[in-house]
């Protein structure tokens, strides 16, 4: 059955060979992240002056970043910058707030003075907050890497900073060299965190970003069952007797959709307990659903349509039940890959970045994002969902037009 099966035969090898390069070449492009791919980041400079520069230089020097510092022909807000990155139009903000180099400055002379006239007591200091704010959707691990380099970007910027304000102002009062040994080399506090668009309390975490991913992930796992299912009863002639009743085949995948879509619901719905309830007893934050239920029902059962009509396009196209479980689970597992589910889309090459648009756990996992890490609400999902939809309903026309053919021909 296996030899006669030459289908199925090219699906267990053709199929574990894209996953192998698709694979390596992500892997590439992520331990290469440095070399090959630009962040995009919105650099915000109201100081204009001496720091501001030396910090968006250092930044520019480093080759990491996809700099922009205007949007749409103007400089940004502190507010506008955060719901640009909140909505991931960058992935990455800094703002350097004005009169930065003037209160360093300020501090700087102060100090210089104080030294002079043998005053013990610390001096003055005004604060300058450089903050730095990322896209809610960033995997954790990639804000603690990129935090750990801007602080030492920006440490460096401040010693050379300071050092040379110090020398300059002790030359302007003497040529007697002053230790900086009591002065602070911290004149500006970094303010980094996650970006959020209006009230939002969700604080982006692990569970935040795997439940999502992984629920999306098992839904579409239920194409191998249902594709199964389909030609189970094909083969065992059960189909062959279902049609015997006053139905058309239409109505024939559309009850089986429905006893799927049911399941693939309690799925959702189960994985979301477990986020809630369970995670918590490892030590783990639980699950923050946001504030529209609706919106997360809704894009559940996008998903769960977009996977049952894949499923279905499946069982009608794939001869025996082989070919279905292979074809059903290796592609999944191609689409989850491609659509970022394992590997962030930002860290991905710009080919694949435009590839994985096409898979629909992309569209899945950009709409879960929108609701468990932005804490927007049913109008933000409304393009995903609805490719979602459409997506579905495409599968599953073409099952029939697929299927009459087929009945056609034989």
């Amino acid at each position: 059955m296996l030899f006669r099966d030459i289908g199925g035969i090219i699906l267990m090898f053709i199929m574990p060979a894209i996953l192998v390069v698709l694979m390596a070449t992500l892997q590439d492009t992520t331990l290469n992240v440095v070399k090959g791919v630009d962040i995009p980041l919105l650099f915000v400079n109201k100081d204009n002056g001496a720091l501001g520069n030396a910090v968006f230089k250092e930044v520019e020097n480093s080759g990491l970043f996809k700099i922009s510092t205007e949007v749409e022909g103007k400089v940004p807000t502190r507010e506008e910058m955060e719901n640009l990155i909140s909505s991931s139009k960058y992935l990455l903000g800094i703002y350097i707030p004005e009169g930065s180099t003037d209160k360093i400055k300020g501090n700087v002379q102060r100090y210089v003075v104080s030294a002079f006239n043998g005053i013990d007591k610390p001096p003055f200091k005004e604060d300058v907050t450089l903050s730095i704010l990322v896209d809610p959707t960033a995997k954790g691990y990639f804000f603690t890497v990129l935090m750990g380099t801007l602080r030492e970007k920006a440490q460096k910027v401040q010693f050379e900073f300071i050092m040379k304000e110090i020398t300059k102002e002790v030359n302007e009062i003497s040529p007697v060299v002053v230790s900086p040994t009591n002065f602070s080399g911290e004149q500006f506090i970094i303010d980094a965190k996650f970006a959020r668009k209006g009230k939002s309390e969700i604080a982006p975490n692990s569970v935040q970003h795997n439940v999502p991913a992984w629920s999306l992930f098992a839904i579409f796992f239920i194409v191998i069952s249902l594709s199964g299912s389909i030609i189970k009863e094909r083969e065992a002639g059960s189909f062959t007797r279902l049609l015997t009743m006053p139905c058309s085949y239409a109505e024939y995948l559309l009850s089986k959709s429905v006893t799927y879509l049911m399941v693939a619901l309690l799925q959702f719905a189960l994985m979301l307990i477990i986020g809630v309830y369970l995670l918590p007893l490892f030590g783990l934050p639980s699950l923050e659903l946001g504030h529209s239920y609706f919106a997360l029902f809704f894009m559940g059962f996008s998903a769960a349509v977009s996977a049952i009509g894949y499923g279905v396009a499946i069982g009608n196209i794939a001869r025996t039940h082989q070919q279905s479980s292979v074809f059903g689970a290796v592609s999944v597992v191609l689409l989850a890959a491609i659509g970022g589910v394992w590997i962030p889309v930002f860290l991905m090459s710009p080919e694949m970045q435009i590839i994985s648009k096409l898979s629909p756990l992309n569209w899945g996992m950009s709409g879960f994002y929108s609701l468990f890490l932005r804490d927007e609400g049913i109008m933000s999902i409304l393009p995903e969902s609805g490719a979602m939809l459409l997506f579905g309903a495409g599968c599953f026309f073409l099952a029939l037009l697929y299927n009459r053919k087929y009945r056609m021909n034989k």
